[in-house]
């Protein structure tokens, strides 16, 4: 083969996952890592979402002093699916590791969240379960922190903005939707940081403030600029290359031009789920 470069890791998608692996192949030592999205923008679904997540045993909660252990949430987990699908160790292994994972973010990145107090687990009446304070949020903020990324962030879905205009987070969301006391004052707040950022309005109608999903999605990016870890954007996988059962590299088409890249470690697909794909919707997916 012969290869038009060669990286230690290319990791294929710029969402929550893609961007995480990224940053944590190069804290433990992985420095030479490409990270690549077929689309204009980075951030995919991930950008668009509330980007909540859902860990039990959180550094976050625990921070405001709620307890939780881990046995609860394993029952909670467990009775959610009740034909064994999921293999039983793969969710220990998720409510093991997701704490330490969220400390090693914190510990090492500028990935912050917070702690929803009301965000209760989907099926309450189930053993283990909990009102709040296993889902969290990203902390908000301001796109200017990044320099040339900002402009290719992918902006949060409108339904998570007052007006389609005014980013809010889940708990703002929250007080507004039951008009819960001060929502007015808040609202009032929102809106004046918006209109009074006079050098933002004159350049962009996008808030300075990213919230929900997008402000995780900045954090991360914010985060690999400082490492200097390359992003390419309008640049699709297209295919995989493999030698004797090993993935050596992949082929990657840019602007009509394709490139071969070696990849020494490996090879990440994180360009997100099936849902792109009808033929695996209608087969696994519950129709309507």
């Amino acid at each position: 083969m012969n290869w038009d470069e060669t990286r230690d890791v290319v990791v294929v998608g710029s969402g929550n996952g893609g961007l995480t692996a990224a940053l944590c192949l190069y804290e433990m030592g992985v420095k030479n890592v490409l990270v690549i999205d077929s689309a204009d923008q980075a951030g995919g679904t991930s950008a668009l979402s509330g980007g909540g997540v859902w860990i039990p045993g959180n550094l976050y909660a625990e921070a405001e002093g709620v307890k939780d252990s881990y046995e609860d949430a394993l029952a909670y987990v467990l009775a959610t699916d009740p034909e064994g699908v999921v293999p039983r160790e793969m969710v220990e292994a998720y409510l093991q590791n997701a704490p330490r994972m969220l400390r090693f973010l914190h510990d090492r990145t500028h990935m912050r969240y917070r702690s929803l107090a009301h965000y209760p687990d989907y099926f309450s009446d189930l053993p283990g379960s909990r009102t709040g304070h296993r889902s969290i949020e990203p902390e908000p903020v301001p796109v200017t922190r990044l320099k040339g990324r900002g402009r290719h962030l992918r902006d949060v879905h409108p339904i998570l903005k007052i007006l389609g205009r005014v980013p809010m987070t889940q708990t703002e969301g929250h007080v507004f939707n039951v008009q819960a006391p001060g929502w007015q004052l808040l609202a009032a707040r929102l809106f004046a940081e918006y209109f009074l950022d006079l050098p933002q309005r004159l350049s962009t109608r996008v808030a300075r403030r990213a919230t929900c999903g997008k402000a995780g999605v900045a954090r991360l990016l914010w985060s690999m600029e400082e490492r200097d870890i390359p992003l390419e954007l309008r640049t699709a996988c297209v295919d995989l290359i493999s030698e004797n059962g090993r993935i050596k590299g992949l082929i990657v088409e840019q602007g009509g031009r394709r490139r071969r890249i070696e990849c020494t470690r490996g090879v990440v697909l994180a360009s997100g789920g099936f849902e792109h794909n009808q033929r695996l919707r209608e087969t696994y997916l519950p129709a309507p």
